[in-house]
Parts: C-alpha cells; structure tokens; sequence
C-alpha cells in the first residue's frame, strides 16, 4: 500500500463543516476525500465528525494517510462577538496625558457589548506626538497604583494603548512588562501589535483581541484533544484572516487574527480549484454571499476600518463585501410604496433548509410554504436536486423575476469590488452558488467559474495555507539618511553649475533629495524584509520555502517630516 503524506484541511460555517484531505505528490496537489456534516454549537464535535468521516472516505483510495498537520478555520471568533458570549471584561490603560480624554475607551461600544467586555479604564501619563516626541513620560509608580486596583479587583486581561504607538512603542512595552513584574498572571495586549494608526480603532480592537483569549484557549485546547482522541498527534495550525496559518502560540496572543479565516479560506480555495491567481471570488452559503477580489493568489486587504459588531476597528481584514444571499433565501412579493417588487432575502431558512425547502418536502405538503432561492434554482432548471415536481406549480415569470434579482443582487457586488475596468474571471463557490445562473453576463466578468469541489473550497483553502510573517512598522526615512553625504552631494552639484537660476537650483536640489531619500526608503523596506524573514525563520521556516509576498510604503503625509509606513511579509511552510 503506498504511504501518503497529507494535510487535513477544516473550515467550520454558521451551517456546516467541511473537511478535506489533500495530498501533494510531484510538486501537484490532489483531493483524496472531503466530507459535510452539521455544525455543532461546541464546533469540536463538528470538526470531530467531519474529519472522521473524511478519513473513512479516503480509504477508498486504498492509501496509507500520514497526517502531517490538521488547519482548521472557524466562525466561532467573531460570531463570540457579535452575539456578546464567552467574552470576558478587560480593562484598559490608555497612555495619554493630557489628550484624547474626551473620547475615552469604549466610546463606540453598543450597550450590550459593553456590558460583557468592560473593565476597569485607567488613563495615565505617557503617549505620543506625531513625530515620536513623549506628550508626557510614563509614571512609571502611576502604572503600579492601577495595577495594584486591577489585582484587587481581580481583573487580568488587559490592554495597553497609548497615542501614536505605531510610531514609537516603548512606552506600551514598557508598561506591559511592569504590569507583568507586579501581575505575573496577567494576560495583555499591546496596541501596536495589532493595529494602525488610529487610537480608538487600534484600541477597539486591541480589546476585542484580549476578550476572546479565554475562548480561543478553550477551544484550541479541545480541539487538540479531539485530535488526539482520534489519534492524529500532527500540529494543528489555525486559519487566519489573511489566507495564511498561525501556530498554536500566535494564535492565543492574537486571536483577533483569526476573524474571518472563514471567507479568505474559500477565496484561497477558489484560487487552487480553478488554478487562477487574480480573480472575483463569490462565496455563497446557506444565509449569505461574500464576494472578495484575490490578487496574487491572496485575499486584498481592507484599506479602511472594518466594523466588527458594529465597533471600529483598523487590523487586519480581507476586503470583502457580504450581502443577504444563500440558498436558503426566502423569496417572494413585497409591495413598497403601492409598487410590487421581488424581494430575495436576507431572510434565509439557513440550517433548516433541507426542512424548509420546497424541493425536499413531501408533496403533498408544498402549498402555501415559502419558496427559497434553491426552489428557484430548480424550478428554472439551474440545479437538479430534491423533488423537482414539487416547484413545477411556480408561476414562470415569478421564477424568472427572481433569477434576475439574484443576478442584479450579484452585479451590484461585482461593481463595487472591482479594481480597476480590467475584465477578471468570477469564480463560484460555495453550495448556494447553484442559485446563480451560470449563463449570465456581469459586467467586468471574462467568465463565470464554477470548478470542481466547489462545494468545499473553504476546507480546501484551509488545507492549502501556509505560516506567514508579518511586519507592519512606521520610520522616519531620516534615519536612513548620512546627512554629511547629503549635504556634501548638495554642495558638489551646486558648485557644478554655478551660473544657474535660483528656480534652476531648487530643481537640481529636489532632483539630489529625490534619489537620496529613494534609497533611504529602499534601505529601510530591505531591512524590514529580512526582519520578517528572521521571525519566519524562528517560527520554524525552512529557508527555501520562504517567499516574498507583499511589500509596500506609504508615506504618511499627514504627518510631518519623513514619515514612512511599511510593510513586508513572507509566506513559508512548517
């Protein structure tokens, strides 16, 4: 029997969990089983399921499986949040001074959420101007008094933020290792690690970060026993939300990270299925559809704050569009301003569509029930699943209004996520993705996909995932800069052309500063580039595994001076 090293890829939805077993032989990967069962509301019975009937599938194969690493993406993270449970408070000090303190944290809270997370908020001495310059020096037995009131209090997760942290991050290092001398159990978050620029986001989500520790321990810890319960002893890697992986001790200090793993693993998925790098990804489930734009094999970044439960925040998320759109889509009539009109959701029979649905119904059962959006698929002869009989009574020209709403639905979200007026590729995903027309035309669209297993893209894209390292940091290129060379290359051209007007020399002067501060700027990325190589390094990489996958730099112009945001990162495997 052959032996065969494969990887267990693991995506747990709102509706279902998906599994998969990939194996890569001669540089290509291959399917070997996939499997779909329920959702449990403990997400490792599920997972448990998912993976073991995988694994009975894949015997067919008649291989020998040596599972090498298990990677598996959730929506339990972030549904935590946005349904206010297994959260805990945390409290928060803010370096500050004298500023911000009109807007303290918390501020954009809604009620609810407030009541699960809030602690304690303290708002100390130190922070930042925008040029690196302290507003005022950490009080160093200012930070021992509160942490002496959090441990009377008994509160432990904390948070640490102070004004432009990304620009200087002493200060919140510092407080953070007093905060461990006098509470050596405490669990904290550090600002600058996990946002931008931005206090009240950075901090929001700084905060949404260390609420959810407990859960993500929880949760890794029972998922690592259902492992080995089954006897895969292998590494278990969770997704994260820019289509790579995080180890086991990443993933507890940041579990922020791990947000929407859901969506940029189908969109990863996506990708491989159909052998495409740059291309419009249309996700769609049971409730709803995620539409994302892959460029290089990866989910775009979003550029702006996301809300997360409806709170601000600036780390980060894919760049992706969601709407009210599923399978399980209720659809009918609706009557606005005196006009009648096709509403599709965003109601949605979710789980219960195989109860909901016309076309799993008994016949003698399907007057009166509301149609879903798979009802339409069928009746329009889309799909062929169910009882097809059972949708033969829909009136055509309301099967035909609806198959355009849902293609209307679609085409808005194709504008809007669109880069450019180059023409890209649509791949459908998803089980709901026999709701759409396969025959239709978006503009901007060279050609609607739909690739094999495309009913577990997102367990596929889990499976693919690599580890990657990241560096974020914002420098001032003057750093970079020999300000003797400068001034002597200034001088030397000066004297070159002695005869030149004054707007001649400002010219010639601009042209030197240019090309000087070019190659500060290409110095200091150089450097962060081979910072996030030595922290891939460290996490395990194997040196030629290791890639470049982005790199850029943004000046910051609203800052003074030569403000530089940049960022490297490196994708490698284990």
């Amino acid at each position: 029997m052959v032996v065969t090293r494969v990887v267990i890829g693991v995506d747990v939805g709102g509706t279902n969990t998906d599994a998969v077993i990939v194996a890569k032989s001669e540089g290509k990967l291959k399917i070997i089983a996939k499997s779909k069962t329920q959702t449990t509301s403990d997400v490792t019975t599920g997972v448990t399921k998912a993976i073991h009937l995988a694994l009975i599938a894949s015997r067919k194969e008649n291989v020998s499986l040596v599972v090498q690493q298990v990677n598996i993406g959730t929506t339990q993270f972030i549904n935590a949040v946005v349904e206010c449970k297994h959260l805990v408070k945390v409290a928060v000090i803010r370096l500050c001074g004298t500023a911000s303190r009109k807007l303290p944290p918390f501020s954009d809270f809604a009620k609810r959420l407030i009541e699960s997370v809030q602690g304690s908020v303290f708002m100390l001495n130190g922070g930042y101007q925008f040029d690196g310059q302290a507003i005022t020096p950490v009080d160093e037995e200012e930070v021992v008094r509160s942490v002496e009131i959090l441990k009377a209090k008994g509160e432990k997760n904390i948070v640490v933020s102070g004004i432009f942290s990304p620009v200087r991050r002493e200060q919140e290092t510092r407080v953070a290792e007093i905060i461990r001398q006098h509470l050596p159990d405490a669990s904290i978050t550090v600002s600058h690690e996990i946002g931008k620029l931005g206090l009240l986001e950075r901090e929001n989500a700084a905060v949404l970060n260390e609420c959810i520790k407990p859960l993500c321990s929880e949760t890794f810890m029972g998922l690592r026993s259902a492992l080995d319960r089954i006897g895969l002893r292998c590494p278990l890697f969770l997704t994260q939300n820019d289509g790579t992986i995080l180890t086991h001790e990443k993933a507890l200090r940041f579990p922020v990270l791990l947000f929407a793993s859901g969506t940029t693993n189908s969109m990863r998925g996506a990708a491989f299925l159909c052998g495409i790098t740059d291309a419009l990804v249309v996700d769609i489930g049971g409730t709803s559809t995620d539409v994302g734009l892959l460029l290089n094999g990866f989910p775009r970044e979003a550029a702006a704050e996301v809300k997360i439960g409806g709170i601000r925040t600036n780390f980060r998320m894919p760049d992706v569009m969601s709407i009210g759109l599923g399978g399980g889509s209720h659809v009918s009539w609706s009557t606005k301003k005196g006009k009648s009109q096709m509403t599709v959701g965003p109601q949605s029979a979710g789980c219960r569509l195989l109860s909901e649905a016309l076309v799993f119904e008994d016949s003698s059962n399907v007057e009166g029930r509301i149609v879903t959006a798979t009802d339409i698929a069928v009746a329009a002869g889309m799909a062929d699943i169910g009882r097809k009989e059972n949708v033969a009574h829909l009136d055509r020209a309301f099967v035909d209004e609806a198959v355009q709403t849902i293609h209307g639905m679609l085409t808005v979200c194709v504008d809007k996520m669109r880069l450019n007026n180059r023409e890209l590729p649509m791949i459908l995903v998803g089980g709901g993705s026999i709701i759409v027309d396969k025959t239709a035309t978006f503009d901007g669209i060279s050609e609607v996909i739909v690739p094999d297993h495309y009913d577990v893209a997102n367990a596929v894209g889990a499976a693919l995932s690599q580890i990657s390292a990241t560096v974020n940091r914002v420098v001032d290129l003057e750093q970079y800069i020999n300000q003797q060379e400068m001034d002597a290359k200034l001088s030397s051209v000066l004297k070159a052309s002695p005869d030149v007007s004054v707007e001649q020399q400002k010219d010639m002067t601009d042209r030197v500063k240019t090309e000087i501060y070019q190659r500060a700027r290409e110095g200091a990325i150089r450097e962060i580039i081979e910072t996030v190589k030595a922290e891939a390094i460290r996490a395990g990489a194997t040196e030629e595994s290791i890639s470049v996958v982005e790199k850029e730099d943004i000046a910051l112009t609203y800052i003074p001076g030569s403000a530089t945001r940049i960022k490297g990162k490196r994708t490698f495997n284990h």
